[in-house]
């Protein structure tokens, strides 16, 4: 058992992923040519925020049930390197490890497939019996990469518990109709999910701060943090909004950083930092994320900080 209850519950899929390079990202029904597939340090998008915060010093611990294999192995190495408590995180030979494919276009863009092995390994009631045995935790992350009543189960419970709560709602499943969600601090999302979870047409090319009220009015959580790849991330709440500039850099590969940007997020906030302060810090982390060709393999360590602020012309906001 572990020895302390850890500041931050991360409850999310682990998984492990493989990589593939095409020239570009094909178009519906095109056929494309891949090459250079390959196997990486890549993991679910709960193992990726997790070590993440880890790494960057975090009190974190991961809850997440995996299959008796080489990804729920590695599950366990890769955590215990990035000091991530592991207490919940277990294996069940009953279940067949999630598996995830990459597709990595030439100008860094990419395309990820999730096959759902286990999407469905733990279940709603264990998540809320575990959630409740970490009660003193003060933050509480999930998402989609389970179950979506697992996901929202995290969310109402860590509530509950008196837990500051962030939930991104990736991969969205087709069709679904997600309710209201009171019990939810934070909703992570892209532009892209932001569309799809209202049912509007993208090509309706909205004002962020106007997409991001209409998700505060639909789905009734506390605040909107919309991801802006390029173009920044963008904050929505009942009594203000505001955008954070990105940091420009020459992109690689963008995979992973929008879970080290919700991992970063969670860090500062945990920090004392506000949510604005805290996004215009998690924008640095993820330009330096897309530089590399990767995703958990290159997360950053507290150590490491300082001098990749500094180079990228951010250094006034190390703290």
């Amino acid at each position: 058992m572990m020895s302390k209850i850890p500041e931050i519950v991360v409850v999310n899929g682990h998984g492990l992923g493989e990589y593939c390079d095409v020239k570009r990202i094909p178009l519906p029904g095109e056929t494309c040519v891949a090459y250079n597939r390959r196997a990486a340090i890549d993991a679910g998008k709960g193992t990726n925020v997790a070590c993440a915060i880890g790494r960057l010093g975090g009190d974190v611990g991961f809850v997440a049930k995996c299959g008796v294999d080489q990804c729920g192995e590695l599950g366990f190495k890769w955590l215990g390197e990035s000091n991530v408590d592991t207490t919940y995180y277990w294996l069940d030979p009953s279940i067949e490890s999630c598996l995830g494919l990459c597709i990595i276009a030439e100008n860094g863009e990419n395309l990820l497939l999730d096959f759902d092995d286990d999407m469905h390994a733990i279940q709603p009631d264990e998540v809320d019996r575990v959630v409740r045995k970490l009660n003193g935790a003060k933050y509480l992350v999930s998402g989609f990469a389970q179950s979506v009543e697992s996901g929202l189960m995290a969310c109402k419970t860590g509530k509950e518990m008196g837990m500051y709560t962030l939930l991104n709602p990736s991969p969205l499943r087709e069709n679904l109709e997600l309710p209201e969600m009171p019990y939810v601090d934070v909703l992570c999302v892209n532009e892209g999910e932001s569309y799809e979870m209202l049912s509007l047409d993208p090509e309706s090319n909205l004002d962020i701060i106007e997409l991001g009220k209409k998700l505060l009015e639909r789905y009734k959580c506390g605040a909107v943090v919309m991801t802006l790849g390029s173009k920044g991330s963008a904050g929505i709440t009942k009594n203000d909004a505001w955008t954070c500039p990105s940091v420009k850099v020459d992109m690689v590969d963008e995979t992973g950083a929008g879970d080290g940007f919700l991992g970063a997020v969670t860090y500062c906030l945990s920090r004392g930092k506000t949510l604005q302060e805290a996004m215009e810090w998690a924008n640095v982390y993820a330009a330096y994320t897309v530089t590399k060709s990767g995703s958990l393999e290159f997360y950053p360590w507290q150590k490491e900080i300082p001098e990749i602020f500094k180079n990228l012309g951010k250094e006034e906001l190390v703290f």
